[in-house]
């Protein structure tokens, strides 16, 4: 039996930042708002990832909510670090308001600027006022289920 902590429904999202022409994306599901007024919302990336570094030097990142089909997506953007590939090479894209990029072909978008960051276990927490926030369809989002990633959570996926 799984333990209780993985049993959390959680939603899959893309989070991109840069920082200048240097640019970064991964797949995470650790993103939650975390306040109304002003709108905050954070995530968790990965102490080793590309992704991380960008949003620490470029203070911005965006959150991504993919339609339900867009699995693929998710995978190519989770399986492979972002020193290596340039993961948004294969997507439509443009600067959003805070300067990350804002990936066209997804359900919505939340671009923040970051406003505070926190070291936390393996993670970096950091927390980004919305700058600017759009739909781009109506249709339901991508819920994390185990069996579309093989290897989420093993070593290695750190976007």
């Amino acid at each position: 039996m799984k333990p209780a902590r993985y049993l959390m429904p959680q939603a899959v999202f893309l989070v991109t930042g840069a920082a200048g022409d240097e640019t970064g994306g991964m797949t995470a599901c650790w993103v939650s708002r975390v306040s109304h007024r002003p709108p905050l919302f954070a995530v968790a990336i990965h102490h080793g990832s590309h992704t991380r570094d960008v949003v620490e030097v470029g203070r911005c990142f965006c959150i991504h909510i993919l339609c339900r089909h867009q699995v693929e997506l998710a995978r190519r953007f989770g399986s492979v670090s972002g020193r290596e590939v340039d993961k948004l090479a294969t997507v439509a894209w443009r600067r959003g308001a805070s300067g990350a990029p804002v990936v066209q072909d997804v359900l919505a978008y939340l671009d923040c600027r970051v406003v505070s960051q926190f070291e936390v276990g393996d993670h970096t927490l950091f927390v980004g006022e919305l700058v600017e926030e759009g739909v781009f369809r109506e249709t339901e989002p991508l819920l994390f289920r185990p069996e579309d990633y093989a290897d989420i959570g093993q070593a290695g996926d750190e976007g």
